[in-house]
């Protein structure tokens, strides 16, 4: 059993990469979300452009920054210019999100965390396992079928 990475995608899905030890979030978002609070642009936090949803938050965000005045149109320029590299590099084809998080938490950074989540590394025995009744791949009826061999 490991615990999952914590940090939220746009499009609403928790990343399920291992998280460091004693650590919310896995290496790469750790880092992510160190280098985040060094921003040169204070007011602007763009997410990480992972997806299709990701771009159209960034894009949101620039022309909002833009209109409201706290960046000027050739930093508004160089971000879309970037915003534009980015969306040839993410996959357009669209992909439902059955299992986007349903409630976050709060840290005193202003980062929003997903609930905590262990996942089974598939090596571990179920039987005995002081998680198996909140593990989605335990299942008691294969540890009879077992006992019946």
């Amino acid at each position: 059993m490991y615990l999952a990475c914590r940090h939220i995608k746009p499009n609403g899905v928790r990343c399920k990469s291992p998280a460091l030890r004693s650590r919310a979030f896995c290496y790469f978002h750790s880092k992510l979300h160190s280098e985040a609070k060094s921003s040169f642009l204070d007011d602007l936090k763009l997410p990480l452009i992972e997806d299709t949803a990701a771009l159209q938050v960034a894009l949101s965000q620039v022309l909002d920054a833009l209109l409201s005045s706290r960046i000027d149109s050739k930093q508004a320029r160089l971000l879309l210019a970037g915003l534009q590299i980015a969306a040839r590099t993410v996959p357009r084809k669209w992909v439902p999100w059955p299992d986007s998080v349903e409630s976050v938490t709060g840290t005193s950074e202003g980062d929003e965390l997903a609930p905590e989540l262990r996942i089974c590394n598939g090596f571990d025995e179920c039987e005995g396992c002081q998680y198996a009744e909140t593990c989605p791949n335990y299942d008691p009826d294969d540890d009879d079928d077992d006992d019946d061999d």
